[in-house]
This record gives C-alpha cells, structure tokens and sequence, in this order.
C-alpha cells in the first residue's frame, strides 16, 4: 500500500481550494491557458502552492487540469502535454517537499465518449494515458480525476491511470440535484469505478457544501473506499464588476465536522475558495480520526450509466432477459447481419417493459466480427435504455471491444473451470471492472453429480479471487440441461444450487430454458422449474420475460423464500396487468394504426425506425405544418419537461431530439424542392477566452430539433464575431456561453457591442457559472439553466418580437 493510502486510511486530510481563484486574482488574462501561463511565471504558481501549505494543506493539487492533449490542442499546444505536466508536479514539490502529498490533477476533455460524443474510448485512453504518465515521472504522490461529468469519461480516464501507472487513483464526479450531467447517482458512480480499481471516490465543484452532504451521504452508504470533498464557496455572483464566492471562510469551515462524521477521508475546496477558507478549515476539526462504517458485506451488484441493481439471497431475484440472442433466432441473427440497432434496440426495450431488471447481449453469429458487433450492441442498447448489460461472449478479444465501450458494470457470461478459460476472462473481468458468471463445466463437460459442480464452482470462485476479483462478483451457474433427456438431472442442479449456496456464499444464476429444449408448451416447464430453483436459492434467472408466467412465478417465489419483506413487489405486479407476448403492435408495418399520438411514442422513445412508414401514412391526412407543430413539436416538449423533472436524462433527450430531426428531415423531402421555413435564426457561441463548449452542442442539437436555424460559431468567440454573424445571418437570436468566472465577464463587452450597434437581436445567455441575477446585470434578455430552459427562453422571445 503507498504512503499516501496508509495516511489517508489513519487520518482524514485536508486539501487545498482552488487554483483558478487564485489565478485570476495574480494576474492570469482571460482566456490564457492556466497550463501555458505556468510555464511563463513559475514563481506565481509556487506562491500559491506555499500560501495552502502555509494554510494547513496536507494535499496540494498540481496545475494541470486542462492539460490534456485536447484541451492544450485548442492553444495550439497539444505536443506540450508531457513538459507541462512534469513541470506543474515538480513545481508542486519544491514547495511541499515531504510536508504534504501531491496530487496529479486530472480533468475531462471536453468531449463525451462514443455514442454519445465524437470519441472513441481508445483514443480517450491514450489522451488519459500521456497525462498519467508524464503526472507519474513528474513526482505526483497519486492521480485525482476530478470534476467529470460523464461516467464514460471517467472509467477511460481511471482505465488509464490505474493500467499505465502505479499510483493510487481518487475519482471525484460533479453533481447537480444528485446526478451528473448524463444521468449517473453517486450509488452507480460508486458501483462501477470501485470495481474498475478507484482507491477513492467523491464529488467536487458541482455548488456548495450543503448540497453534497447528501452526495456523501449516498457515497458512503455504497462503499467503504476512502471519500473526498471538495465543494465550491458556493455559487458564483457577479457584484459590481467582479465575480464573488459568498461563502466566507468561516462558513465553509462550519461543514468540516458533519462531512467527516460522514465517513469523508479528504476533505478540501473549489471555485471561489482561498488559502483563508482552508486555515478556516483547518481550525475547524474536532478529530482527524476517520469515521469508518461498522463491517458489513455489500450483495452482488451490477450497473448501467444510472441505476444500480443488486442480486442475493436478501434481495428479490433478477430477471435477465434472453432474447437479444441470434441462436435459434432468425429475426435476431438477421438483424445483426443487417446491423439494425432500431430492431434490436425494440426487442430490448419490449423486455425492459415485461420486468427484465438486465439484458443478455448475445451477437454470435457464424462469419461476422463478433467484436465490432458487441462494441455497436454496447452502445445502441446503452444509449438506449437504463438496465445492466450481461454481455454473453467467450472469445476475449471480442469480449473486450464491448467491456471498453460499456459505461457501467457489466455480467460477463461466461468463464467456466477450463483454465484456459479462466485465464483469458477473469484478467478482463478484473480490468474492466466486471461481475463475472462462472459455469460449472470443464474439459470433461458438466458434471452429472451435484457435488462435482460444486467442485467446479469452488475452483471458479478461487482462481477469481487469485485474480483480484471479490466473491461478491462471482455468480454460479450450475447448468440445467434438457428435461427431455433425463427429467432426474434437472433435480440434481437445483441440488447443486443449494450446496453452491450453503457452501461458497455466493451468487447463482441460471439460464432457465435450457430446461425444455425439445418439449412442448415450453412455458410450463420453464415456470415450474424456475420456481423450484429459487426455493433452493437462485438469485438470477436468464429467461424470457414475455412469458408471462415467468413474472409471476418470481414475483410468488420471492414471497414465499422471504425475499419480498410485506408483499411489496407481489403487491405491485399483482394490481398491474402483465405484459404478454403479441400485445405490442408493429407500428412500421403496413396496414398497422398511424397517428399523431403514435409519433409523439416514437419520438418520446427516440425509435427512429418507424418514423418514416409512419409520415408516409400521416401526410395524406394532415398538412406539413400540422405534422411539425402536432405531431412534432409537443413530445419534444414532454420529454423536455420529464428531463428538467430529472424523471429521463441527457441521452435519452438526445435520443428524442434525433427522432425529431429525422422526422423533420424526412418532411423536407415532400415539400417538392421548397425549403422548409425555419422558426427563426439564432446564432451561438462560447465567448472568448473559454473553450468549453459541451453545454453549447446540446443546446444547438436541441434547437435544431425544434426546427430553428442555428449558426454554431464554436468556442473562443470574439464579440465582433458575433455581432458579424447576427448582421451576416439576420439572427433574432444570440446565444452565449461560458463555463468559467474568468470569462463570463466577456457575455457583458458582447452584451454592450450588441446595444451599441443598435442590433434588433434578443441575447440569451447560459452555462455553469452563469446566473439569473448575473443575466439581469448584464443586460442579457434571458437566462438559461439548461437546454430544454433555453428552447422555452427563445419561444418565448421570438413570440415577443413578432408581437412588437
């Protein structure tokens, strides 16, 4: 164990608070490169170093979180990666010598990873990977993450640092009411980037400290990892010129006590705070004593971007669905060969709805690329829907193209006692981060004899163990084999369930159907068994749950074996009509009902699919305009509505809005060569001096949905280009953005060029230190807080204008 992991599991640690602060306040211009500007006064960088040392700091942070390769790219600088991050951590050493830790300071870049940015995650990797390391060579005593708003994002990032260096790794993710910004709790962030390595995990930035005592609070309750806090002064204001933190030292140093009585390991500051804010701090322990949870053991659990679901003898079993599965299955197989994710994605979906808690992703199909076909599963079905994904492959190469791509954690189905199985999937379940279902079969097949499983099972759960791999993320399948053969032998797996239970303590799981291969009425057979196999204890079954009597026998069994404390779940499933196969129509298929309302579903649901039998359908009956502003435009604005309510997140938004581009798009193509009339023209841009622009692209993205000409000027944008671009396109609309204080600043000179021109322009602004109050200051016409508040603002403005 390092040094610094020793200390922090004996004492809680004080941080240091924010370098940007600081920065502005010694003279960094706006719009300078943080990283750059190091480089040209060394000496500046050292004096606020030594001010948080002086201040009690135990842990000073290195001045690089914007200098990865695409950040730095933006400066024209990106070949600079490796001096400056070697330099920032030798600085932070001369200062703090032995007298404190150093912490290798690691941000996003800026771009989402595949499928919902531009990126893939290899080159997210090798991004995160020549920071790490030039952070590592430099002296950093570990390598904090910090203030990542993306899962995705992150695992590549702790990928990279825990696979290319050997330092401890400490994640800390932004909130903002409970979740980041694609839809991740603290509960699943904590599931996942445990299991990937994190040696520890907290939240940073996000607002003040109030808000992430319960953040902390849903940390800890998750795992027993070291914690970190570093919560920002507050939320910034713009007050007679200047950007202002109000939160003074005095009431930052208030919250200390209640985040360490929460169990908090590493407690320091963000935006807005100063060396007085930590001597604040520093003064304000009663203990450094960590307070550490009574011992206990957490139950099986896996995980998608944003929901967490645990498996085990005290929880309700878990329905996995088995039917994005090519074996026996034409329709699937063809799917794949044709590569339609929007068929696949509704499979999936239809499972989601009868009561699947997690998917079975098998792509095998004889002469395809197994690997290509698991990594584009991956992303189709996690975009589109919340549930975990077992990813069934055996072949490692292929198996590890999807593990990649997956943005949570993931069952790996299957390893089984063969070693040379078990040493080519269990490195991968270990690097990856992944549970992983072991199958009692070896080189002499499946045992017939319960015991012999059970062997099997034990020498499984060992060699996971050898690998690094906790119990808790090892389920055994004791294998069923058809009843049509030998009705004796399925008694002897729900034989094997039992003493694998009593035995090993761990997780089971079964694929149910294996039963009735071969017999008629296949689901009475399968319901029947599946019950008696949760008597003996299964806690997982891969079934099909479109068999309506699969449902139900879980919903009953779980009763009677104690796992549904009051009813609850019986209670549920029982006053709800159960989904049966055949029910849901094809709304693609010819002949099948078309109307506005069952737009409005394809779009809510992002199934792009339909969408074009569907318009062929409706525009004999309804005029262009009455399809865009009826069929249109009100889904948009009730999946607009369920995402501000924080009941769907930004994939599923983006989902949403694509369905409505393509229906727009396809309309264009009946108007006989005439241009579809825009709702108006907005123009867009992040200010100059700030070269964040992932808030932008959604609100462009979301605007363009609704049918309004946009004009992206991208980042770093001069005032006079705006106002050439408002004059050039005759906008009625000017969007501005900014994510730091430093160059927030720059929303008023544009503001002021604007007036001054005299410009018939409505000016909205946005992003994350942007306010209603500081929008009234400046003289901005609107203020939004997010993409949907910003559509509503330019309705409402454009509604004025033509009012005028």
């Amino acid at each position: 164990m390092s040094n610094f992991l020793h200390t922090i599991r004996k004492k809680v640690l004080l941080g240091d608070g924010a370098m940007g602060t600081m920065l502005a306040a010694s003279g960094l211009p706006p719009g300078q490169s943080p990283e750059l500007w190091m480089l040209e006064y060394p000496e500046t960088i050292k004096h606020i170093h030594q001010a948080y040392l002086e201040a009690g700091s135990e842990i000073v942070q290195t001045n690089t979180f914007g200098a990865n390769a695409l950040k730095l790219k933006e400066y024209d600088a990106s070949s600079r990666v490796r001096e400056i991050n070697i330099k920032a951590a030798k600085l932070v050493r001369e200062v703090v010598g032995t007298k404190a830790f150093v912490a290798g300071i690691v941000g996003p870049t800026g771009h989402f990873p595949a499928p919902l940015g531009d990126i893939s995650w290899n080159e997210l990797v090798e991004i995160f990977v020549e920071q790490v390391q030039a952070l590592a060579d430099g002296g950093a005593d570990f390598i904090l993450l910090e203030t990542f708003s993306d899962l995705g994002e992150a695992r590549a990032a702790l990928y990279a640092a825990k696979q290319y260096t050997s330092l401890p790794v400490a994640c800390s993710l932004t909130y903002t009411k409970g979740r980041t910004l694609t839809g991740t709790t603290p509960q699943a962030a904590a599931v996942v980037l445990e299991a990937m390595g994190a040696d520890l995990l907290g939240a940073n930035c996000s607002t003040g400290p109030e808000e992430l005592l319960a953040i902390m609070k849903a940390y800890r309750e998750a795992t027993d990892l070291p914690l970190l806090v570093e919560p920002n002064a507050g939320m910034p204001e713009f007050i007679a010129g200047k950007t202002v933190y109000k939160l003074s030292p005095e009431i930052m140093a208030r919250y200390v006590e209640p985040f360490r009585q929460l169990g908090v390991n590493l407690i320091g500051a963000c935006c807005g705070s100063t060396p007085e804010h930590i001597k604040a701090m520093s003064q304000a322990f009663v203990s450094r004593e960590p307070v550490w949870p009574a011992p206990r053991t957490f139950p099986t659990r896996l995980a998608s971007r944003t929901q967490v679901v645990s498996l085990g003898t005290s929880e309700l079993p878990l329905m996995i669905g088995e039917r994005i599965n090519p074996t026996a299955r034409k329709t699937i197989a063809e799917a794949f060969r044709q590569e339609n994710w929007p068929l696949l994605n509704e499979e999936a979906k239809n499972q989601v709805k009868a009561g699947a808690q997690a998917l079975d992703l098998n792509v095998g199909v004889p002469g395809l690329d197994e690997g290509h076909l698991l990594a584009q599963g991956v992303q189709h079905l996690q975009l589109a829907l919340d549930v975990p994904l077992v990813l069934d492959c055996t072949r490692p190469e292929a198996l590890e193209k999807g593990l990649q791509e997956y943005q949570g954690k993931a069952l790996i189905n299957s390893v089984n006692g063969e070693e040379k199985s078990l040493d080519s999937i269990l490195p991968l379940a270990k690097k990856y981060g992944a549970a992983v279902l072991g199958l009692t079969l070896d080189e002499r097949g499946i045992p017939e004899k319960a015991e012999d499983r059970l062997i099997i099972a034990e020498k499984i759960v060992q060699q996971a163990k050898a690998y690094g791999i906790a119990k808790e993320d090892v389920l055994i399948d004791c294998l069923v084999l058809t009843a049509a053969t030998s009705p004796a032998i399925a008694m002897e797996t729900v034989r094997a369930i039992q003493l694998v239970k009593a035995r090993l303590g761990v997780s089971t799981i079964l694929g149910v159907s294996n039963v009735s291969h071969g017999l008629p009425q296949r689901s009475w057979l399968n319901s029947t068994f599946l019950a008696l196999a949760l008597g003996a204890g299964l806690d997982a079954a891969i079934v099909n749950p479109l068999d309506t009597r699969i449902g139900e026998t879980i919903a009953s069994a779980a009763l009677l074996t104690g796992r549904d404390p009051g009813a609850q779940n019986y209670l549920v499933r029982s006053g709800k009509a159960a989904p049966s196969p055949g029910e849901k129509k094809d709304i693609s298929a010819p002949g099948s009902e078309a109307s506005l309302e069952t737009l409005h579903e394809l779009i809510i649901h992002g199934q792009h699919e339909g969408i074009g039998n569907l318009l062929e359908k409706l525009l004999p009956k309804h005029d262009i305009l009455t399809l865009i502003n009826k069929g249109i435009i009100p889904p948009l604005e009730k999946i607009g509505e369920l995402f501000a309510k924080g009941e769907v997140f930004l994939p599923q938004l983006m989902l949403s809005g694509e369905a409505a581009r393509k229906a727009f798009d396809l309309l264009k193509k009946h108007l006989s060569g005439q241009a579809l009339e825009h709702k108006g023209t907005i123009v867009l841009g992040t200010v100059k001096g700030d070269v964040h622009d992932i808030g932008k692209n959604i609100v462009r993205a979301l605007l363009e949905n609704y049918g309004y000409r946009v004009i992206d000027l991208g980042k770093n944008v001069p005032a006079e280009d705006f106002i050439a671009a408002v004059k050039n396109e005759g906008a009625q609309i000017l969007g501005l953005s900014a994510l730091m204080t430093t160059t927030m600043v720059e929303m008023e000179r544009v503001i002021k060029e604007a007036r001054k021109e005299n410009l018939q322009v409505k000016i909205i602004v946005g992003g994350a230190v942007v306010t209603p109050d500081y929008a009234r200051q400046i003289g901005a016409d609107g203020y939004g807080k997010d993409a949907v508040e910003a559509v509503k603002i330019v309705q409402a403005l454009l509604k004025e204008t033509e009012v005028g």
